[in-house]
C-alpha cells in the first residue's frame, strides 16, 4: 500500500472541507502583511498547500486536539485547584478552544485555553496559546543566548494580544495574564512563557490600522499596497516565502518556499 499517498489524500480532503469565512480577519494572522490580510478578507483563492505542509499543519492540529481533550477531561479537577493566591476564588471557569469575535475590528478566532477566576473584589483571566515549534524555532527562543532572536515570536504575541482584546470585550476582567505554551516537535519538551500586556495595545493598533486601510481602499488595495514600498507590505521579507497568496501577489522579495 502507498501509505504516504493515502495519508496525503486524506489531508487534502480535510483541507477542502474546512470552512472559510468571508469578509473577516483571523486572529491567528495578527501582525501579518496588510496585503496578505486583504487577500483573505476578500476571499482570494490561496495557493494549494503541498503534501509536506499539510502534514506539518496536521501535526500541530493533533497536539492542539490532545491538549483540548485533556482540559475537557480534567475540567472539574482544574476548577477545584488553585494555588497562586492566598484567598480562595469564589468561582473558576475553564475554557478550551473558545471561539471569539471582535465585531468592531472584523476579527474572528479561537483561543486555545483560558480560565476566569472570580474573587470578592476582582476578576482575573489567564489566557493561553499553544505553539508547536521545530528545532530551529525552539533554538531562537530557548537555545544558547547567541542563537536567540528577540523578535522571533512577535506575531505570536500579537495573536495572543488579539485574543486578549476579545476576552476584555466578552468577560471584562480586571486583569489578564497571557502565556505562550511552547511544544517542541522534535523532543516533546514544553515551556511556558509569560507575555506582557503591552501586546494587547500593539494588537489593537495593528488591527485598527488594517481596518482603516480596508475602509479607505476596498478592493483597490491591489493597486495601492505595493510590496516593499508601502509600510507593512510586508512587515518582514521572510513573510513572502511562506505566503499562501504568493501566486497572485506581485512581490518579488523572495523565492517561493513553503514551510510551516
Amino acid at each position: 500500500m502507498d501509505i504516504e499517498g493515502i495519508y496525503n489524500a486524506y489531508l487534502k480532503q480535510l483541507d477542502a472541507l474546512r470552512e472559510r469565512e468571508e469578509n473577516v480577519f483571523h486572529a491567528s494572522t495578527a501582525g501579518s502583511c496588510y496585503r496578505k490580510q486583504l487577500y483573505t478578507y476578500y476571499n482570494f483563492e490561496p495557493d494549494p498547500k503541498d503534501d509536506k505542509s499539510l502534514r506539518l499543519l496536521r501535526l500541530g492540529t493533533i497536539v492542539h486536539k490532545d491538549v483540548e481533550e485533556a482540559l475537557i477531561k480534567y475540567e472539574d479537577t482544574l476548577v477545584n485547584m488553585y494555588s497562586n493566591h492566598d484567598e480562595a476564588p469564589l468561582k473558576r471557569s475553564v475554557y478550551s478552544e473558545k471561539k471569539v469575535k471582535i465585531k468592531g475590528l472584523n476579527i474572528v478566532g479561537t483561543f486555545d485555553a483560558g480560565e476566569k477566576v472570580e474573587y470578592d473584589n476582582n476578576v482575573e483571566f489567564n489566557l493561553y496559546d499553544l505553539k508547536t515549534a521545530a528545532a530551529y524555532k525552539w533554538t531562537t527562543k530557548f537555545g544558547r543566548k547567541q542563537n536567540r532572536k528577540p523578535d522571533s515570536d512577535t506575531n505570536y504575541k500579537m495573536q495572543l494580544g488579539t485574543y486578549a482584546l476579545a476576552v476584555r470585550h466578552e468577560f471584562q476582567p480586571d486583569k489578564i495574564n497571557m502565556y505562550l505554551i511552547w511544544y517542541n516537535k522534535n523532543t516533546s519538551q514544553m515551556r511556558e512563557q509569560l507575555v506582557s500586556n503591552h501586546w494587547i495595545d500593539e494588537a489593537l493598533s495593528y488591527w485598527t490600522e488594517l481596518n482603516e486601510i480596508k475602509d479607505d481602499l476596498g478592493k483597490s488595495f491591489e493597486n495601492e499596497l505595493e510590496p516593499n514600498m508601502t509600510e507593512g507590505v510586508p512587515f518582514q521579507d521572510w513573510e513572502c516565502r511562506y505566503c499562501q497568496y504568493y501566486g497572485v501577489c506581485p512581490s518579488n522579495l523572495a523565492e517561493k518556499k513553503k514551510r510551516y
